[in-house]
């Protein structure tokens, strides 16, 4: 490999890197949806438990 080679390897795997930091920052700092619908699908995975599905959206457990 000559060194052109390596930089454009390494310009390559440095854009790529970027592309995979923008899409993780942009699919976690995603407001959680508060649907009812939503809500009821958590509620049902915990086994029915309010509290901790409130928790889990950061919400009070009356909005769950």
């Amino acid at each position: 490999m000559t060194d052109d080679d390596a930089e454009r390897a390494a310009r390559t795997r440095s854009r790529i890197l970027e592309g995979f930091a923008r899409a993780e920052r942009a699919l976690f700092t995603r407001p959680t949806p508060k649907s009812p619908r939503l809500m009821k699908f958590l509620r049902m995975r915990k086994k029915g438990s309010i509290k901790r599905t409130a928790e889990r959206l950061g919400v009070s457990r009356r909005t769950v």
